[in-house]
């Protein structure tokens, strides 16, 4: 969709639901964010330009974010899940560009519900932690960043079942993100999607998408240890359940 043919209602719609999105990724490192812009990107713009508008401007927020996270990230862990990530983000980008743009929105509907249910009913990964399952939780993640944006479900629900303190498992989800996101842009400026169009749209939200991302960081700076486990995942489950019923 051409920028200048959105309508001054869609610009709105489309500004609050990154409004929306930067408080979650501000507050929790993104784990449900894009579960509020990508249903409503894909309505408004259609996939293939909805999707690189999200990601691009995750990236950017993940760039701001993470000097103050860096000391907290275990990187040793966390490595092999972003590179895994990073390697399947083509096969994502692929598949955005490869499926029909109707059908392409679907799959972002149904994706976004699917995720919905498995963070509804409130599944623990509780098996085994070694080097496989990371590469295999980072893949996964990597694919649906992709194809449509909403990767991060998998790997926050790898995180938050095992140890760690607020500050590191934000830290490691923004590892995460700063790896898949970069690995995503590279895939689609690769493939043609990084229009002049998207940028001129990025632009326009980035300002109110910052702004409430740092809103979302100071409401972590005064969140406790279970605060933080228990806002991020009761605000997945009411999101994931209001998207399940769009």
């Amino acid at each position: 969709m051409i920028f200048q043919e959105l309508s001054v209602w869609e610009i709105a719609a489309i500004v609050g639901a990154f409004v929306a999105s930067g408080l979650v990724r501000g507050f929790n490192g993104g784990a449900g964010a894009n579960f509020i812009t990508a249903p409503v990107v894909a309505l408004i713009l259609g996939a293939r330009e909805g999707v690189p508008v999200i990601i691009l401007l995750n990236l950017i927020s993940n760039i701001q974010v993470m000097p103050g996270a860096l000391p907290h990230a275990d990187w040793r862990r966390m490595l092999p899940v972003g590179l895994a990530a990073m390697v399947m983000t083509p096969l994502g980008a692929w598949v955005l560009i490869a499926v029909d743009e109707d059908v392409m929105r679907r799959i972002v509907a149904g994706t976004s519900i699917l995720l919905s249910l498995v963070l509804l009913s409130g599944w623990r990964y509780r098996g085994p932690r070694g080097l496989p399952i990371r590469i295999g939780v980072g893949s996964m993640g990597g694919l649906i960043t992709g194809s449509v944006s909403m990767g991060g479900p998998p790997v926050f629900l790898y995180l938050l079942s095992g140890p760690g303190s607020a500050a590191e498992q934000r830290a490691n989800f923004l590892v995460f993100g700063l790896l898949v996101q970069l690995g995503a842009i590279l895939s689609y400026a690769a493939s043609g999607l990084i229009s002049l169009q998207l940028l001129m749209l990025s632009a326009v939200l980035f300002v109110p998408f910052t702004l409430a991302c740092w809103a979302g960081m100071r409401l972590f700076a005064h969140a406790s240890e279970a605060q933080f486990r228990n806002l991020t995942l009761g605000g997945i489950a009411v999101l994931s359940l209001i998207i399940a019923f769009l």
